[in-house]
Formats: C-alpha cells, structure tokens, sequence
C-alpha cells in the first residue's frame, strides 16, 4: 500500500495533538488538584466520587445535629442542677420558717423569694438552644400568643369542663339523666349506655359513678377521663323538734331509726345526725348540721343520695324540703378532661347526652365562648387560668430526637413533661409559697392528745383541756375551695360548738360532714383535717369557740406543719432532678460515642474519595515529563520529515 506525504502530515499532527492534550490535561489535574474535570475523564470514578461527596455532605449534617444534641444535653444539664439548686434554696427557706417564733412578716419575705425561685424554675424551664426549646419534646418551636413557651405559668394544664349540679328527681319522675346507647360521642368515640353502678338504691344508670365509668371505659380511644363531685344536700330549714320512728327517713335503703326517738330542735344533741352516720357503713353517706340547726347530707363516693321521707320525718328533718314528706334522689356531677382540646356529640335540641353531664345550656354553664344551646355540640377549647399552677404546652409524648441516619435518630431531650413538671419541682414550691402566706390549706394534725372523745366538752374529762383556755360553745366555720374550675369555687359550712351537749367524737364526725372535708381522731387521740382531694381541694376556716385551739390546731400550727411538709418533700423533687441529671449524662455519652462514629466514617470516606479524585502529583509529573520527552522527539521527527522533498523520495 503507497502511503503518501498526505498521510505522513497528517499522522503527524494527530498524534502532536494527542500530546498536546494529554500534557493540557495531565497540567490541569497538577494546578486543580482533581483527577477529573469532567465525566468522560473516568466515568466510574467520577460516579462513585460523586456518591462519596453525597455520603460525605450527610455525615457532615449528622455531625451538626451530634452538635446540637450535645449543646442540648448540656443546656439541659445545667438548667436541672440549677434547678436542683433552687430546691435546695426553697428547702433551707422552709427549715428556716417552720418554728412557732417566725413573725407573718419574716414568712411573707421568705414566700416573695419563693415565688421569684418559682419564676426562676419556669425560666429554666424554657431554656433554648438555637431557637429551639429544649423541653419541648417534638414541639421545639411553633408557640402562639396563648401558649408562648413550654412553660406557662397560671395556667391550667390540659382542658376541662364542670358539669352543674342536676335537680333532684322525685320517685315517680321518668329517668332523664342516664345516657343510653346514641346519646353521647367524645371526639367522634360513641359513649356505651350506663349500667347499675352497684352502690346506688335508685338512679343507678344515673349516677355520677356510672357516668364516669362509662366515659373512662373510652378512655384509651378518646383521650378523654371524667372524674366525680359526691352527691351533696342541704336542708331547707333547722331540725324540728319531736319524734321520729320506723320508716320517717330513710336514706339510700336503709331506714335511719329503729324505734320511736325523741329529737330535740335543730339536732342539739346530736341524735339526728348520729343516727345518720351510724348507718354510713351502709348508706355511704355521711351527716353534718351548721348552727343553725340544718342537716346535710354528703356521699363517700360517686353514688346516688335517695331519701325518703314521710310528712313527720319531713318535718324533722327538712331534707325533701316538700311538705307532707317524698322520696327523692340526688346527684353528683361529673367533670371531663383532657391533655388535647376535646368535643362532645349529642342530639340537637333536646341534647340528652349533655343534660345527663350537666353540660346542657351553653356558654353560661361550660364557659366556653363558641358554645350554643341546643346545637348538639360541645367543644373543649379554653385554656382556662389557674393561680399557681404551670401549664405544659408541649409535646407530652415524645422526646427531643435528631437525625443521625437514613433511618435513624438518637433521642437527646427528655420532654418536659418527664424531665421537669413530673419532678414536682413547680407544686413544691408553690406549695411551699402558700404555706408561707397562711394560705391553701390542705391537711393538719393537732398536737394536743384527747383521752376520751366521747366525753362532753365540759365535762373535763377529755384530756384536751388546758390551765389557761376553756371550751366555749360557738362555731366553727369552713371555707372549702374547689380548684378543678376556673375560677375556683367556696362553699362555706358551719358546724355549731354546744359545750354542755357535744363530744370531741361529736365536732369531728359534723366536720367529716362538710363536702370535700375529714375529720378524724387518730390512734393516739389527735384531731386530723384533711380534704378529701389533697390535689383538688383546700380549706380555711373561722372559729368562734375554743375547739380547734383546744386540740393544737391554730393558724401558726397549720403553717409550720404545712412548711414542714413541702420541706420535707423537696428531698424528693431534688432526688428526682438528679435522677433526671444522670439520665442526660447517660444521653450525653451516646452523643460521644456517635461523635466518634461518624468521625472515623468522615476521614474513611473523605479518603476513599481522595483516591477517586485527587491528583496523584509524583505520578502526574512523572507522567507529563514522559509526555513532554516524546512530544519533543516527535516535534524533531516531524521536522525531519516535513523538510523531505519529492526530489528525495525519488533517489
């Protein structure tokens, strides 16, 4: 085959360009460092660079977050020791004012401080790491105006409505107060229709107690848990005096008096309502009297008060307040509650589901601005207020987690929830406020010892009696405040002091008579008053007689006990923070332990893709040395050949 100068030439230019692209990329890989500029440099090297760079951008985001998490723990850490540190304060503050000879003055000083460590807690509560609330479970951000951290103080945590109290039912009366099958839904949950709650005589599908067990028994499904206020009675007028007997008053079955028994008016003698609460074992009810003489009526539990009565027995007892004598049945109430906002179904108009709650009748009975009468709706959306008390608005059920994988996340942050407001750290000191202030009064033991309770006042053979103080008849009066409503409700009962006439045994069971009180005297004769909801109830009281000094029980007594109390208590708030300090350490060590994970994968991975990559320098100057050599030997070849004539090809 004749190979012509055509050919030569242009054979030469090729492969002088071929060198002169490779020295072109061999010192293009030298001044940027990279292997590839493009992808048809090396396809498989480029591919797999790319998806080492994407693996490399991840792990640099998963160590961000292992930043933030660590920066959270220790936030954390540090705000549950301060914490601790507060408690500590509150808990010296309290040793320092329970003693008798601490002024009301030095006391409210100390309550101020004890309010500003309360507010100073809250602030702690909401502490933040880059904008992001550190106990705010999955809710980190996100507030309003009504709920603007985690932490609110004064208001109510979760949702709630009353019920108001329902009229009292005459025998003959159709039942208008149970729910039956359709009548109620709770966030769009069908309510089953109530059964016999096994310890009411009359109503029984009626009772508070049946009510509350039908709604708890959907509890899991509707978030939704109703809780009871016992069925309660005040007569209409002071006991009469007379005789009463066999089938007079009869109280949830069972008749009160066995044989015909002289009573004297307005129960002077106690022999109305002793008869009463001799029979409680069986009624669940227990008597009171105020002194003026009239009689009331408290259930133990949830069930029904039925009380029959015949124009005598009404007459003494006032009870029906219906002339000639009835047989009637009262009610508890029912209060609903919630973590979430809730709503309540029923038929419009008549709404039987809510008339059985108490619910009927819109805003003025739930307070709640959106609610109309009839409209077969209620829904439970106010945050209501509450003195004292801290609102938690953030996420209950889940903790603070990050993202440390495709899948993967590594929970940092307790919510606040576990991590504070179970700790008791905010009702330790607001307790421990109160008790300070004189105020909210939940429970006191009497230090005075009484040896016979059943001996008369002025008998002195109590035991209570002391060298400068006598027993004098007057009254006692208590102020209990129910504070599961916002605002809070009173209601104040007196109990009358007869010396000549009444017992220790006597003032205690009319004490245990009043709603949401007890009263009792202890194995070793002292006088204990207590509400029956520590949580829920509070009492203040007045006296006019010498009773309650008679048996310990004064104001300063009630707040060194009280100080003592909460005192004592904090020990538990402070062991609990520390158990929640250990657990963040723990948190903190996975934090480290990850660190290291992904800083080991960080430099594997950045080397690998180095390989991919990066110039290999020594190899790509050997390697354009070697390009330059045969690019000069080519030039010199080429020049030879280009001066070669036809002249010459012919010789």
């Amino acid at each position: 085959m004749r190979i012509t100068m055509q050919s030569i030439h242009n054979n030469i230019l090729t492969n002088l360009d071929k060198l002169t692209s490779d020295m072109g990329r061999i010192n293009s890989q030298i001044s940027s460092g990279k292997q590839m500029a493009t992808i048809s440099d090396n396809p498989v090297n480029l591919v797999t660079a790319l998806g080492l760079r994407s693996s490399l951008s991840q792990i640099t985001t998963y160590q961000d977050n292992l930043t933030f998490g660590d920066k959270t723990i220790t936030a954390a850490e540090s705000a549950l020791t301060q914490m601790k540190d507060i408690t500590l304060r509150a808990k010296t503050l309290g040793l320092q004012q329970a003693n008798g000879s601490v002024s009301p003055a030095n006391r409210a000083s100390a309550a101020e401080e004890v309010r500003h460590l309360w507010e100073e807690a809250i602030t702690l509560a909401n502490s933040e790491v880059n904008g992001k609330y550190i106990f705010g479970g999955f809710r980190t951000t996100g507030y309003s105006e009504t709920e603007p951290e985690p932490f609110v103080p004064d208001r109510v945590s979760g949702y709630s409505v009353n019920g108001k109290a329902l009229p009292a039912l005459a025998a003959a009366a159709p039942a208008q107060y149970n729910l039956n099958t359709g009548d109620l839904t709770i966030n769009g949950i069908p309510i089953d229709a109530t059964i016999a709650d096994g310890i009411s005589t009359a109503r029984t599908n009626a009772s508070a107690a049946a009510k509350a067990t039908a709604i708890n028994a959907k509890f899991a499904s509707t978030g939704v848990t109703a809780t009871i206020t016992p069925a309660s009675l005040s007569a209409s007028g002071p006991v009469g005096a007379g005789a009463i007997g066999v089938g007079d008053l009869i109280i949830n079955g069972q008749d009160i008096f066995a044989g015909a028994t002289p009573i004297l008016a307005q129960d002077t003698d106690n022999t109305v309502v002793n008869a009463i609460n001799a029979k409680s074992g069986t009624t669940g009810v227990i008597a009171s009297r105020d002194s003026n003489g009239k009689l009331s009526l408290t259930a133990k539990d949830g069930r029904n008060i039925q009380v029959t009565t015949t124009a005598n027995g009404e007459t003494i007892s006032q009870l029906n307040s219906v002339a000639g004598g009835a047989d009637k049945t009262y009610f508890g109430t029912v209060q609903l509650s919630s973590d979430r906002p809730f709503s309540l179904q029923t038929t419009p108009g008549a709404e039987p589901g809510l008339v059985a709650l108490g619910l009927d009748g819109g805003t003025t009975t739930t307070n709640e601005a959106n609610d109309l009468a009839g409209d077969g709706l209620l829904t439970v959306i106010t945050i209501q207020n509450k003195e004292g008390n801290v609102r938690y608005a953030g996420d209950p059920d889940h903790d603070l987690a990050i993202k440390i994988g495709g899948k993967s996340t590594l929970e940092v942050s307790k919510n606040g929830k576990a991590a504070v407001s179970d700790t008791g750290i905010f009702a330790i000191l607001e307790k421990l406020k109160d008790s300070l202030l004189g105020q909210k009064f939940s429970s006191v033991t009497g230090p005075n010892k009484a040896t016979n309770t059943a001996a008369k006042l002025d008998s002195g053979n109590t035991g209570l009696e002391q060298q400068d103080k006598v027993f004098t008849s007057g009254e006692i009066a208590f102020t209990v405040t129910d504070h599961s409503s916002s605002p809070p409700t009173n209601r104040t009962m007196d109990i009358g002091v007869n010396t000549a006439m009444d017992s220790p045994a006597d003032i205690a069971a009319r004490i245990n008579g009043i709603p949401g009180m007890t009263a009792s005297w202890n194995a070793d004769g002292q006088l204990k008053l207590e509400t029956t909801d520590t949580e829920r109830y509070t009492f203040a009281y007045t006296n006019t007689s010498n009773f309650l000094e008679m048996s310990g029980i004064t104001t300063d007594a009630m707040q060194v006990q009280a100080i003592s109390q909460a005192t004592g208590n904090a020990d538990t708030v402070m062991d609990n923070l520390s158990t929640q300090v250990s657990d963040f350490g723990a948190r903190a060590n996975r934090i480290i332990v990850q660190q290291q994970i992904y800083s080991n994968l960080e430099l594997s991975t950045a080397a690998n893709l180095s390989e991919k990559e990066d110039t290999d320098l020594t190899k790509a100057l050997l390697e354009l040395k070697g390009k330059e050599t045969a690019y000069e030997a080519a030039l010199s070849a080429a020049a030879k050949t280009m001066q070669m004539s036809l002249v010459d090809f012919l010789k």
